[in-house]
């Protein structure tokens, strides 16, 4: 056979070709395990791209962790729904638990309801007890003044005059004197001093104009401290003129409208050598009439200065007696001594 024969029989060939070793043969057994499945068939590649792609696989051993990537992020992924679905089914046990719960609370009511007890019985309103009707005042009769001794006693009643205790009541007139009255109680000193009366100067204070501030003139102007009032208070009486047969008629009227109600009373044995409030307020006590009371004197300090330390009594002589004394008292107490100076009057 000749040389070309040869070369062209595989047998040949293969014997021709340098016999690779064993730990080449296992390098190339465990390259395609290494390589990814998104690579291109390494057919399509020239031999000359394979033998850099083999050198290159040897030399970077590194790639394996970046070929498991997408398993582990796919597993990540599976792990998270996991928990998701599980945290979910937690969730809703807790509140599967709370509605079961619930359930029986809404028969709860139902149970407590059967076994209410009957309701008890209302206790009757507790009565208020009755008020005390308060002792009505002692008074005589119409007209008559009543007599009395020193123990309270009534002795006996005489009739008025008509003059002095049977006049008919007006209420202007009435109102009239009692304000003359309370009128002439005013003293009238209120005073105050005007610009001319207070001391200071006259001269203007600054120029008029070109100060920028409001034009003044004397420092005891009435809007300036210190200055003058105007149209301030000045002494003055305050005294109502009433005629002297109206003031007359008025004190009788008052009387009268006592005397109508038997609240006029007089005290007969009453005798004192020397003031005492002790045996003066005893007397009224004894003689139980309305307070407040006006005890009526005619010259007689002893039974006045008696009565002055009572808070619900007052004296007055027959000569002072004003018509306001008569309405604000309830009942009048009058002295013999007394009665005949009024009568008299």
């Amino acid at each position: 056979m000749s040389a070309d024969e040869i070369k062209k029989t595989p047998d040949v060939e293969a014997a021709a070709e340098p016999e690779k070793t064993e730990a080449e043969a296992a390098e190339k057994a465990e390259a395609p395990k290494k390589k990814p499945a998104a690579r291109k068939p390494a057919a399509k590649k020239p031999a000359a791209a394979k033998a850099d792609d083999a050198a290159a696989d040897e030399k970077a051993p590194a790639r394996k962790p970046a070929a498991k990537k997408p398993a582990a992020k796919a597993k990540a992924a599976d792990e998270k729904a996991a928990d998701e679905k599980a945290a979910d089914e937690k969730a809703a046990k807790p509140a599967a638990k709370k509605a079961a719960a619930k359930k029986p609370a809404a028969k709860k009511p139902a149970a407590k309801a059967a076994e209410k007890p009957a309701p008890k019985a209302e206790r009757p309103p507790k009565t208020a007890p009755a008020a005390k009707a308060a002792a009505e005042a002692r008074k005589g009769a119409a007209g008559v003044a009543t007599f009395v001794d020193a123990a309270g006693k009534e002795v006996e009643t005489r009739k008025l005059t008509d003059v002095r205790f049977a006049v008919a009541a007006d209420v202007n007139t009435l109102h009239l004197v009692v304000r003359a009255e309370q009128a002439a109680r005013r003293s009238g000193t209120a005073s105050t001093k005007t610009r001319g009366e207070v001391t200071g100067s006259t001269a203007k204070l600054y120029r008029q104009k070109g100060t920028g501030r409001a034009r003044a003139g004397s420092v005891k102007s009435p809007i300036r401290t210190g200055g003058g009032v105007a149209f301030g208070p000045r002494p003055r009486s305050y005294d109502i003129k009433v005629n002297k047969k109206v003031a007359r008629k008025a004190l009788a009227m008052a009387l009268s409208d006592r005397a109508a109600n038997g609240r006029v009373f007089v005290a007969a044995g009453l005798e004192m050598a020397e003031p005492s409030t002790r045996t003066l307020e005893e007397f009224l006590v004894n003689l139980d009439c309305a307070a407040p009371v006006l005890v009526v004197t005619h010259d007689e300090p002893v039974v006045t200065k008696s009565v002055r330390n009572l808070p619900y009594a007052e004296a007055s002589e027959v000569a002072a007696l004003s018509t306001e004394q008569v309405l604000r008292a309830r009942s009048l107490v009058l002295t013999e001594k007394a009665l005949v100076a009024l009568n008299e009057a």
